[in-house]
C-alpha cells in the first residue's frame, strides 16, 4: 500500500504519501490527458473542475468544498494508485506528457462547415464541448464524409495524442 494518509485545509488538500513516484509513469498512461514531467516526477491532471497533481510524496487537489469530498477524492486516488501499482506490470509506462488540445488548435482542423448539427454554434464551439467530454467526434458529421478525409485524419490523430478515444478506421 502506497498512500495511507492525508492532511486537509480549506480549499485544498495534501496528502502526505510513502514515495509514490515509481507509480507515476503508470498513473500517467492509465488517466491520459495529463501533464507529467518524468525528470522532476510530477503529473498533473484535471478531473471533475479540480487539479490534481501527484509528487513522490504529496499530492496536492485544489478546489475542495470541504473536508468530506477531499476524504472522497483521496479514498479514489488511493485505490486508484494502489491498483495501478498491483497491475503495473500489465501497463505500459507513458513517459511524456498527452498532448493538450485548446479549442483554438482543434476547431481549425475541423470542416468549418457552420451545419450546427453537433450543437455547437460553429467548430470552435463544438471543439470547446468535445474537449471537455460533452460531445463526441462522430456528431461532426461533415468530417466524416468522404470530401474531409483528410481533416478527418488530422483531427482523429490530436484526439489520440491527447488521449481521446476515437472511433476506428470502420469510419
Amino acid at each position: 500500500m502506497l498512500l495511507k494518509g492525508y492532511k486537509f485545509t480549506v480549499g485544498m488538500c495534501l496528502a502526505d504519501t510513502d514515495d509514490i513516484g515509481d507509480v507515476l509513469p503508470y498513473l500517467n498512461a492509465t488517466f491520459r490527458g495529463c501533464m507529467y514531467n518524468h525528470n522532476e516526477q510530477v503529473l498533473t491532471l484535471k478531473k471533475d473542475g479540480r487539479q490534481i497533481t501527484f509528487r513522490p510524496k504529496e499530492i496536492a487537489i485544489t478546489k475542495l468544498e470541504n473536508e468530506n469530498k477531499a476524504r472522497e477524492i483521496l479514498d479514489w486516488l488511493k485505490n486508484l494508485i494502489n491498483k495501478t501499482y498491483d497491475n503495473h506490470k500489465n501497463i505500459k509506462p507513458k513517459l511524456d506528457s498527452w498532448l493538450i488540445l485548446t479549442p483554438l488548435s482543434l476547431s481549425g482542423s475541423l470542416p468549418g462547415e457552420k451545419c450546427k448539427d453537433c450543437s455547437g454554434k460553429d467548430c470552435y464551439g463544438f471543439a470547446q464541448k468535445l474537449i471537455v467530454g460533452e460531445v463526441n467526434i462522430v456528431q461532426c458529421k461533415p468530417l466524416f464524409t468522404s470530401e474531409f478525409r483528410e481533416k478527418r485524419k488530422k483531427v482523429l490523430g490530436l484526439l489520440e495524442q491527447a488521449g481521446y478515444n476515437v472511433p476506428g478506421e470502420s469510419f
